[in-house]
């Protein structure tokens, strides 16, 4: 693999932090989230909380039992506790950070949920000469506590507080049905969830599994303590000095009994929805635009799309991108065959009238491949399939004197990159590609190198983004009126829903900021108008994909035989709707 490592902290001595953490331990995921930061900060103290969990005494258990006041959501923590999930078991302080001093601190509690630490707490606290505290212990705390650091104290809030305010985390996305669960990174102060807002992070809402969702956010949540440790030592501080949420939204508590109710009813339709979705079949097809990529930019911009006459039963094409140069216009796409859900590489060429209506098979290997991205360099046209599967980025190159591809080599191995995109800016060459894995699907990593061929460096803050609405490569990067502009998949409402372009503002290896400029949806009047997810141009032309949602009933049941059976699916292409497949060799 050929990579290097970039050495922090660039930047003079490392951040000093404290820790509140309760006496029992730290949740695992907080314990991965210090983890990433060591190279960058260096914890000093450990603030721990010895209070026991504050519980009701029988009066307001009685009267809440009577009011219908969370005892069916008492009765599901008992059933299904969601300190069981990964990201919720207790690691010991002393595994986590050892040999840091530990500073043990009573609270005074004021009104029913305020905490306030004594003064002389404060002054040790403040000895310590902190940047920043983490906070993963102790309540609603409130007065000079909240000044102790000189960034102040950090904590995590798992819900997207415009919305939702207070808790149970990653429990009202579900019971509202709502399809995108947030979490942010915020600066504490005195009103609860409406600190400064350091970072945000959007991910899909698991809906069948308040544990599972709330497991998902815990997750990818990890990384944003590491994104603040980074702008600090970049001196990027106008986050963090910045304005307290402005957000609105009412402040939740423990669902009641009637909410639990309607909680339990939605999940049983979310599963039902699901049970249908996993035998749904999206069929994308492929289409020609005779217009330049940046067309797309404009609001009115609706493009005659002429859609390739790929209509081959229970197979699909999706993921094109033009190849350069040549008289005839050329385009690689994935070929996808449902029943046995693997996919390989397709050549396409347009006919003298624009349409395409047959191609041959470019690179077709024992494994899944999609999302044929094709680049150009040093006189050679190259491809790079996403190869998730094999755990690689591989590169192709085209042979004219063949008419084949080859394979050329690989960038990088050991990673089940998703999209991986390769393109020069800015005096380098980027290769930004989403992971199956770690922060999921919807995160966007991103690598530097002064050739594409490596060696590559990872940026210090991968994975850069984590949002569902607009991380995930979606095609090549286009430049207009001197700026660069980046496609990429909006998934919020299903895989592929719709298409953002987003206008790069700074991509080095200090900092990675975009900001969106357009949402695209899949035209009502399109043939497929379920979804829309890859935009590639190339000169005059662009292409794209869209899909429909079909429930084909033969291949459901073939499959649910093949499977109830035991028996291998293998991969077969078929052609009887009227597409032609040529052999192999193209001159």
């Amino acid at each position: 693999m050929r990579m290097t490592e970039l050495p922090y902290p660039a930047h003079g001595p490392k951040l000093r932090f404290a820790l509140m953490a309760h006496v029992a331990g730290l949740p695992d995921f907080a314990a991965r989230a210090i983890a990433a930061i060591r190279d960058l900060a260096e914890p000093v103290l450990v603030i721990l909380d010895e209070a026991p969990p504050r519980r009701s005494d029988w009066k307001e258990k009685v009267k809440k039992a009577v009011r219908l006041e969370a005892n069916l959501w008492h009765l599901q923590n008992r059933l299904f506790p969601v300190h069981r999930i990964p990201a919720y078991r207790t690691r010991p302080i002393e595994e986590c950070l050892p040999g840091v001093p530990v500073l043990r601190c009573q609270v005074t509690r004021k009104g029913k949920w305020s905490e306030y630490f004594s003064a002389e707490d404060i002054a040790r606290i403040a000895a310590h000469d902190l940047d920043f505290v983490l906070k993963f212990a102790y309540g609603i705390i409130r007065g000079e506590i909240l000044s102790v650091a000189r960034y102040g104290i950090w904590s995590y809030h798992h819900d997207d507080e415009e919305k939702y305010r207070g808790g149970p985390p990653a429990f009202w996305e579900i019971c509202r049905g709502d399809r995108v669960t947030g979490a942010m990174l915020q600066r504490i102060n005195e009103v609860l969830d409406k600190g400064v807002v350091l970072k945000k992070i959007f991910v899909p809402t698991a809906g069948t599994s308040y544990r599972a969702n709330l497991q998902r956010i815990l997750e990818a949540s990890i990384p944003m303590i590491r994104w603040v440790c980074l702008d600090i030592l970049h001196g990027r501080l106008d986050r963090i000095e910045g304005p307290a949420s402005a957000s609105k939204a009412p402040i939740y508590r423990a669902p009641n009994d009637w909410q639990m109710l309607q909680f339990w009813l939605r999940l049983a339709r979310n599963r039902i929805r699901e049970k249908l979705d996993n035998q749904r079949v999206d069929e994308w097809n492929v289409g020609l635009v005779r217009a330049a990529p940046q067309r797309f930019l404009e609001e009115g911009f609706r493009p005659d799309v002429s859609w390739s006459r790929y209509r081959e039963k229970d197979q699909m094409v999706a993921d094109p991108c033009l190849v350069p140069g040549g008289e005839q216009l050329r385009l690689l796409c994935e070929e996808f065959d449902w029943f046995s859900e693997s996919g390989r590489i397709l050549e396409m060429r347009a006919a003298a009238d624009g349409s395409l209506g047959w191609g041959v098979a470019a690179i077709d290997e024992p494994a899944h491949m999609s999302y044929p991205y094709v680049f150009e360099a040093d006189g050679t046209v190259y491809c790079i399939p996403e190869c998730a599967q094999r755990r690689e980025i591989p590169l192709y190159r085209w042979d004219p004197e063949e008419g084949q591809w080859r394979r050329d080599g690989t960038l990088l191995d050991g990673l089940a990159a998703l999209d991986p995109t390769v393109f020069e800016a800015f005096g380098a060459w980027w290769l930004l590609h989403s992971l199956d894995e770690g922060a999921g699907p919807w995160s966007l990593y991103v690598w530097r190198a002064d050739h594409f061929r490596g060696p590559w460096t990872p940026h210090p803050a991968n994975p850069v983004k984590i949002d569902v609405t607009s991380a995930r490569p979606a095609g090549r990067p286009f430049w207009f009126e001197g700026r660069l502009y980046r496609p990429a998949q909006d998934c919020r409402r299903s895989y592929g829903g719709a298409l953002v372009i987003h206008r790069i503002e700074e991509l080095s290896l200090e900092r990675f900021e975009e900001v969106p400029v357009r949402r695209i949806l899949p035209d009502p009047s399109w043939r497929y108008r379920d979804g829309f997810h890859t935009l590639n141009g190339c000169g005059p032309w662009t292409v794209i994909d869209a899909k429909r949602h079909r429930w084909p009933p033969g291949l459901i049941l073939k499959r649910f035989l093949w499977k109830r059976l035991g028996l291998p699916r293998r991969r077969a292409f078929r052609y009887r709707g009227g597409f032609r497949l040529l052999p192999s060799r193209l001159g």
